[in-house]
């Protein structure tokens, strides 16, 4: 009996120190000198496309990197989308999405919420092509950085 009591002690003691000094999940969004300064760091873009070709939806200015950390995506009622992201300079894909038009089940904005983000260097733009001829709106945001 008194080694069950011991143990379970020792058990309980034990799954106190592990909660205590178990880790948080990082934060998206970095501080010091990673986020730009002088202006607000924050960025956003919004539009609406409908068709499919490559448009450059964000360009980074010449002396920052971006950092798009979140995307909404929304078709319209009866469509749907594939929107695809890409870098100008590179021409390669840094994001592909599948999303349906509110009327189809479960429809609707599809919010993607990047835990690393999609870095444009300074100078590039950021590409998007939506791959259908229906209407895709587009949300995108985050924030400067240095190069």
């Amino acid at each position: 009996m008194k080694v069950i009591s011991r143990l379970s002690v020792l058990a309980t003691v034990c799954i106190a120190i592990g909660w205590t000094v178990a880790s948080s999940p990082a934060q998206g969004h970095p501080t010091g000198m990673v986020v730009s300064t002088g202006t607000n760091p924050i960025v956003n873009v919004a539009g609406q496309l409908s068709s499919s070709a490559w448009v450059a939806v964000l360009t980074a200015p010449a002396s920052q990197d971006i950092v798009v950390t979140d995307l909404v995506f929304s078709a319209n009622h009866s469509g749907a989308g594939e929107p695809e992201l890409r870098l100008a300079s590179t021409t390669e894909t840094v994001g592909r999405y599948f999303i349906f038009g509110g009327s189809y089940n479960g429809g609707g904005p599809a919010h993607f919420s990047l835990q690393t983000g999609i870095r444009i260097p300074a100078g590039d733009s950021l590409e998007l092509n939506i791959n259908t001829t229906n209407y895709v709106n587009y949300s995108l945001s985050g924030y400067y950085a240095q190069p």
